[in-house]
C-alpha cells in the first residue's frame, strides 16, 4: 500500500539541483509579495434573505439518510466579488458565496469558509453555479446554508480562473488555493464593516471571530495550504483552526486512488510549470496526453469522471506508475517529485488545530493514509481530533456535522 509521508521527504538540495519554473522563480525573485494596492473588495450582490422552511428544503436534500440541521435563524445570502493575485502577478477577479445570520453582531461568534471539492478547470464549472444550473457536485451551498443557520458566517469561494476565460484553475496548486482563502477572509472582514448593508454591519468585521478554514476533498487540501501560509495574514485574522472533509492533501496518492482526476492536475501543472520540469508526456500515456488540454477544458467533473479510465495502468505511463508505486519518483522523475512535493499541504508545523473527519470505506483518499497524514501532523505540532466513520464514503460532512459544530464552539479565538 502507498503511504503519505514518503513523497514529502525530499531533499532541499533537490530543488536547487533542479532550478524550479520561470514562473515561479520570477515569484521568488519578487520576494512574493503582493501589491500594496491590490483590491480585494470588488463588488457584491444582495441576493436575499433566507427563511426558515427556505433552508431546510435546500439542506434536506443534502442530509438525506441523516438529521436534517434546523436552523435557528434566517440568513442573509451575498454574491461578493473580490480581486485575487494569480501567479503570473495579474490580479483576477473570485466569486464568493456569502452567508452572513440574521442576528446581533455580538451573538455571531464564528466564520467558516469552506473550499469546494472539485468541480472541473474552466469557468461552467466553478462551484457557485452548481446552485445557479440545478448541477449537483457536491451540494456545497446547501452544506454552508446548514452551517450559517446554526449562527455561524458562512464563506464559500471560488477557485482562481473562473472568471478568466483565458485562465484554467490552478487545480491542486497549494499557493494559489491559499491566496484564495486568504484573500477571501480579507475581503469578507471588509464587507462585514461596511454600513448600508441588508445584514447588521459587525464592527471588527472576521477579527473578533473564531476563524476557520474547511474543505471536501481538493477543499481539504486547499483548506491545509492555507493553514501552511497562515503567518501571511494579519494577526487578527489568522486561522483558529482547520477541518478537512476526505482531505486529499498530498497529490501522489490521490493519482493512485481516484487516476480520473489526475489529468486535471497534470493540465493546471502544465499551466503553470515549464514543460521541462512537467511534461504530460512523463506521466499520461501517448493517447491521453495527446488530446490533454482539450479533454480537460471541455467538461466538469462529472464528465472527467466518466470520460478517463479508473484503472491507473490504463492512463500512466508504464514507467511513471511504476515509479509511483513503488515510491521511486525522486530518484527516477526528480522535477515531478519536487513539484508533487511543493504542493503538498498541511505539513508544515503550522500550529493550526485540526478536526479531520473519515470514512473507512472513501475511494478517494484511503484511510491508512489519512491516518499517516495525522500521525505527521500531530509530531508537528498541531492538536489534531480524528474521527473516522465506520462504513462512510469520500463525504463525511453529513454524518460529521453535529461534531464540526461542536468543534467549532470550542475553539478559542
Amino acid at each position: 500500500m502507498f503511504r503519505t509521508c514518503s513523497f514529502r521527504i525530499v531533499s532541499v538540495g533537490l530543488f536547487l539541483l533542479l532550478g524550479i519554473s520561470p514562473l515561479f522563480a520570477q515569484r521568488q525573485a519578487d520576494g512574493d509579495a503582493r501589491p500594496t494596492e491590490e483590491v480585494r473588495l470588488i463588488r457584491t450582490e444582495y441576493l436575499g434573505l433566507l427563511g426558515s422552511a427556505d433552508i431546510l428544503l435546500e439542506t434536506e436534500v443534502l442530509f438525506e439518510g441523516y438529521d436534517v440541521p434546523v436552523p435557528r435563524f434566517d440568513i442573509h445570502v451575498y454574491t461578493v466579488f473580490m480581486g485575487s493575485q494569480h501567479l503570473s502577478g495579474v490580479q483576477t477577479t473570485v466569486r464568493i458565496q456569502l452567508f452572513v445570520p440574521e442576528a446581533s453582531p455580538e451573538s455571531i461568534g464564528a466564520a467558516y469558509l469552506f473550499a469546494p471539492g472539485s468541480t472541473g478547470l474552466i469557468n461552467p464549472c466553478r462551484a457557485s453555479r452548481e446552485y445557479e444550473a440545478g448541477i449537483r457536485w457536491g451540494l456545497y451551498r446547501s452544506h454552508v446554508l446548514a452551517m450559517a443557520g446554526t449562527g455561524i458566517i458562512g464563506i464559500v469561494p471560488d477557485y482562481q480562473g473562473y472568471e478568466d476565460w483565458n485562465i484554467v484553475q490552478p487545480y491542486f496548486h497549494a499557493e494559489s488555493e491559499a491566496r484564495v482563502i486568504q484573500d477571501a477572509i480579507l475581503a469578507v472582514d471588509e464587507f462585514l464593516e461596511l454600513e448600508g448593508q441588508p445584514s447588521p454591519r459587525i464592527p471588527g468585521g472576521l477579527s473578533q471571530m473564531t476563524l476557520v478554514a474547511s474543505g471536501f476533498s481538493q477543499g481539504g487540501h486547499a483548506a491545509f495550504a492555507a493553514a501552511d501560509r497562515n503567518a501571511d495574514l494579519p494577526d487578527d485574522l489568522q486561522l483558529d483552526g482547520v477541518v478537512g472533509y476526505g482531505s486529499t492533501t498530498d497529490i501522489a496518492p490521490l493519482f493512485l486512488e481516484y487516476p480520473q482526476l489526475a489529468p486535471l492536475v497534470v493540465q493546471a501543472f502544465v499551466s503553470i510549470y515549464d514543460v521541462g520540469l512537467f511534461d504530460p508526456y512523463a506521466i499520461l500515456l501517448p493517447e491521453w496526453a495527446d488530446t490533454l488540454e482539450y479533454d480537460t477544458t471541455r467538461q466538469c467533473v462529472g464528465g472527467i469522471q466518466a470520460y478517463y479510465p479508473d484503472s491507473p495502468s490504463d492512463l500512466f505511463d508504464p514507467f511513471f506508475l511504476k515509479s509511483l508505486v513503488a515510491e521511486t519518483l525522486p530518484h527516477t522523475h526528480p522535477a515531478i517529485a519536487t513539484i508533487f512535493l511543493e504542493n503538498s499541504a498541511g505539513l508544515t508545523s503550522h500550529g493550526v488545530p485540526a478536526l479531520i473527519l473519515q470514512g473507512t470505506n472513501d475511494i478517494v483518499i484511503d484511510r491508512w493514509d489519512q491516518d499517516e497524514f495525522v500521525v505527521s501532523l500531530r509530531e508537528l505540532g498541531s492538536q489534531v481530533r480524528y474521527l473516522v466513520y465506520e462504513g462512510a464514503r469520500h463525504d463525511t460532512r453529513q454524518i460529521a456535522f453535529p461534531a464540526v459544530v461542536d468543534w467549532i464552539q470550542k475553539l478559542a479565538p
